[in-house]
């Protein structure tokens, strides 16, 4: 049994620390749950996949990308 949980949730608003956006999270997985070859692709920084990932809603871009939580920060605009 599992006890990893989620440093974020389904609507708050977050930064990408490597990338500088911000987003919406849509959805949460608790770990890795695409494919190895997307992993190898789009995961340069080799993030752990038995920690969680987030959907996220890239703000003002209207698209969607899936990132590992240890590129993620509340975003700080939010708790003004």
């Amino acid at each position: 049994m599992s006890t990893t949980k989620a440093k974020f949730c389904i609507g708050q608003l977050i930064h990408h620390k490597l990338f500088d956006y911000r987003g919406i999270i849509l959805g949460v997985d608790l770990e890795f749950k695409q494919t190895d070859d997307w992993y190898d692709e789009m995961a340069r920084s080799k993030p752990p996949k038995d920690k969680p990932w987030y959907h996220v809603l890239v703000h003002q871009r209207g698209s969607q990308t899936y990132v590992a939580e240890q590129n993620l920060e509340a975003d700080p605009a939010s708790s003004n």
